[in-house]
């Protein structure tokens, strides 16, 4: 049987986030938050009041239950108050388009090719000629092409010309939903500027002591830069010192995230671990005595928060030196709290602060990641003893990597769609480098003022991030490295992690009702997927994808595909991978064909050139005719057509389109914004049925 009472704060934190999720499935239709959080406590005080009386064990058990749903309400609560659209001032409740408007850089200054990019709080905007205030964060892209590295600074005041638009939805189906992901961060509105729309009028830092911070890391990694010469080393110890990552590129992420490392690469909780045990080792001298062990914890948490201050300040490592802080308090007073309860408490103390953390996928990861560790680590480190030293090392590390693994595995598999093969290999050798890249970049950085002694320690830092690229490259190009293509949906993302819980607490309790609820979910995945297959084999679609710039067609017959694509789709493998894989993943098309537009007959389709230099496509009995050249074979008889495409802002006069009986005109979004404006016009003047895919997302046509 399971005890619940060791574990008081586990009990807390499941309350509070219960009622997070709560008021985000709910929220905008329940009221009265703080009344009904106010409501609990008032019944909890008199419950606990009444159960002290009659000191009975119903008495007691209900007091103890609206104590949790006080933790539920407050939860429901401190997510009200943290989501910045309930400000009746924030800009989604202007009366109107700002003409201008004023706010403060309030965010790190992502450094890119051409650009800035960063987040402003909006405190003023001027509607109708008159200055009123105004809340609401922007996210500012602003171009950039002096040699200066930073035009902006956390803390600049700036005079903004124009109005801000609210962030688009995706704009095909499975997109990463960016929309989402900025509104979990309190942003709703995104603004591209040209340079003259942007002027700086103040420095105000809303806090300063971040403002510090940042400034810092700025210096520290101005000195990596001229310190770490090649840029491939460079970006990496950047990003793995201070948790800067302008500079990664996307074969850098690649590599690291199809060999299970790129953890690494993200300044968080193994980070912050690493430090803390070389603390502990440091300071171990000192703990016989209280007053010695109250010096130690004060000495690792003035460490701990100090590097927390060298990168910036950032969310994850805030995280991560919140949960060591607990557990280096606890550990000085000689509490003898259990470590789930520590953890509890960390994940409540940063759920409070913001609520939305619990939708961050850092969060959710960091949390699992530690579980694992923690609860299965141990008991897979005592299935093999090891009298080998440096063996016992190797057999502790790949137990952790599987600990790890297995824990955030779901939800892995559920964000990212993939696997990585050689995890728990490149683990056993990138985690032990990068704990030697971190401890030499930071003596390095520190002793930077001493030339020889700081010079060999930066030679020996770049050394070792070139050899983690290196080997990273080579289990990147093993066999089967990489699974990709898995998808699963939010349902099944749930039913594995009951499929883990109820095994281990099969295997802890040897009870067999947990076995028998473990075959149950397993019957349920089964049945899942091959009613999915089934449906999936079975399926003829199309798509006419959302593509800024180009034109992409997807012709999907079961489980096969071809993608239609111009020149502009084919050369950029990024815009392949961000608008279009995604959907066919989750239609069950693991690795398309690609063919030209015009490139001839693919999958049963017949593509024929015309000699105007158009095309017309006939599939499955759907009739398509792509217009990217002015038309020159018109006719008196109308051509029948089920989809008409215009793209590339073909040049077509209205009487053309009276030579087509087409059963819908498609513009796609390789056509320019004044272009699709004015076909619309001209369309609804004709009264022909159109459908734009830049403003209504991809078009997805069924067919059986």
């Amino acid at each position: 049987m399971l005890r619940w009472a060791p574990y008081p704060f586990i009990r807390i934190t499941l309350s509070l986030i219960a009622g997070i999720l709560l008021y985000l499935i709910l929220g905008e239709d329940l009221r009265y938050s703080a009344e009904v959080f106010a409501f609990f406590v008032a019944a909890f005080i008199i419950a606990a009041v009444y159960s002290l009386k009659v000191k009975a064990g119903v008495a007691t058990n209900t007091a103890g239950i609206v104590g949790l749903l006080c933790f539920m309400a407050l939860g429901f609560w401190a997510t009200h108050l943290n989501t910045a659209k309930n400000n009746p001032q924030h800009l989604l409740h202007l009366s109107g388009q700002p003409a201008y408007y004023v706010g403060v850089v309030d965010d790190y200054v992502l450094q890119k090719p051409g650009y800035q990019s960063t987040v402003l709080q909006v405190q003023q905007v001027q509607v109708n000629g008159q200055w009123q205030p105004a809340a609401g964060n922007v996210q500012l892209s602003i171009p950039h092409d002096s040699e200066k590295v930073y035009e902006l600074n956390y803390g600049d005041m700036l005079l903004v010309k124009g109005a801000p638009q609210e962030v688009a939805p995706p704009g095909n189906p499975n997109q990463f939903d960016y929309r989402q992901y900025l509104a979990n961060k309190g942003i709703y509105h995104r603004h591209y500027l040209q340079a003259f729309q942007a002027q700086k009028v103040a420095a105000s830092p809303p806090n300063p002591l971040l403002a510090a911070s940042m400034h810092l890391r700025r210096n520290l990694d101005q000195l990596l830069r001229e310190r770490v010469e090649a840029r491939r080393e460079y970006a990496i110890s950047s990003a793995l010192i201070l948790g800067v990552k302008d500079e990664l590129d996307n074969s850098i992420r690649s590599a690291y995230a199809s060999t299970g490392t790129m953890h690494v690469l993200a300044v968080s909780g193994l980070h912050v671990g690493l430090i803390y045990l070389v603390l502990v080792w440091l300071f171990s001298f000192m703990a016989p005595t209280v007053r010695q062990r109250v010096l130690q914890a004060a000495l690792i948490l003035s460490f701990l928060w100090t590097y927390a201050f060298l990168t910036g300040l950032s969310p994850s490592v805030l995280r991560a030196v919140v949960m060591f802080s607990f557990v280096t308090v606890g550990t000085a007073i000689k509490r003898q709290t259990n470590i789930y309860n520590t953890i509890a408490i960390a994940a409540a103390v940063l759920l409070l602060l913001n609520p939305y953390n619990l939708k961050e996928v850092g969060f959710q990861l960091s949390f699992l990641a530690v579980l694992g560790i923690v609860y299965l680590q141990p008991k897979l480190y005592q299935l093999l003893e090891v009298n080998n030293w440096l063996l016992d090392k190797v057999w502790m590390y790949f137990t952790v990597a599987v600990a790890a693994q297995v824990a955030t595995l779901p939800l892995g598999l559920y964000y990212f769609h993939q696997f990585p093969v050689y995890f728990w290999f490149a683990n056993l050798v990138v985690v032990p480098a990068a704990m030697f890249a971190l401890y030499t970049g930071i003596t390095a950085l520190a002793l930077s003022w001493v030339p020889v002694l700081s010079g060999l320690l930066f030679a020996l830092h770049a050394g070792i991030v070139w050899l983690m690229n290196w080997f990273n490259g080579l289990v990147q190009n093993l066999p089967y490295a990489l699974l990709n293509g898995i998808d699963i949906t939010a349902l099944q993302t749930w039913l594995l992690y009951g499929l883990f819980i109820t095994l281990i607490l099969f295997m802890a309790l040897k009870k067999l009702r947990y076995f028998a609820m473990a075959t149950v979910i397993v019957a349920v995945l089964a049945a899942q997927e091959v009613w999915e297959t089934v449906q999936q084999k079975e399926q003829e679609l199309f798509t006419i994808y959302n593509v800024r710039g180009a034109t992409g067609v997807a012709l999907v017959q079961g489980q096969q595909a071809t993608v239609l694509a111009d020149s502009l789709l084919l050369l950029n493998e990024s815009d392949y991978t961000f608008n279009i894989q995604p959907h066919l993943w989750h239609i069950g098309v693991e690795q398309p064909q690609f063919a030209s537009l015009g490139g001839g007959a693919a999958m049963a389709a017949t593509f024929t050139m015309l000699p105007d230099s158009n095309s017309l496509l006939v599939w499955q009995g759907q009739r398509m005719l792509l217009l990217s050249h002015p038309p020159q074979l018109l006719s008196k008889q109308p051509l029948t057509l089920d989809y008409l495409l215009l793209r590339n802002n073909v040049r077509l006069k209205p009487q053309d389109l009276q030579s087509y009986a087409p059963g819908k005109v498609v513009l796609d979004a390789s056509n320019s914004p004044w272009y699709r404006q004015r076909l619309h016009q001209q369309l609804d003047t004709l009264g022909i049925a159109y459908y734009d895919v830049a403003d209504s997302g991809a078009l997805v046509v069924r067919l059986r």
